[in-house]
């Protein structure tokens, strides 16, 4: 905890957006700890790429650790060890 009595984002636990490629690779993007806000990404990101000529195989919410996000690459990642654990009642 900081000095203002909140977590510092880091420590946070919440939602990350996944991409998933044709090629393999994946995105992990978007950290929030708030659900709602999570879903809204998630609604906006898929209606983005909808109409689009290259489109992601799947596009879901990944619960996730704030510091897994920060240090992940925004494209191109092949690691197997990313989180990939769809969430719960997604849409």
């Amino acid at each position: 905890m900081d000095d203002a009595g909140t977590e510092p984002q880091v420590h946070l636990w919440g939602y990350a957006l996944r991409r998933e490629w044709p090629d393999g690779t994946h995105d992990l993007f978007g950290f929030t700890p708030r659900a709602d806000v999570a879903l809204r990404r998630l609604d906006r990101d898929r209606s983005y790429w909808r109409t689009g000529p290259v489109r992601p195989l799947a596009v879901y919410l990944v619960p996730v650790h704030a510091a897994d996000v920060t240090t992940h690459p925004v494209r191109d990642c092949r690691k197997s060890s990313c989180p990939d654990a769809p969430q719960r009642g997604q849409r």
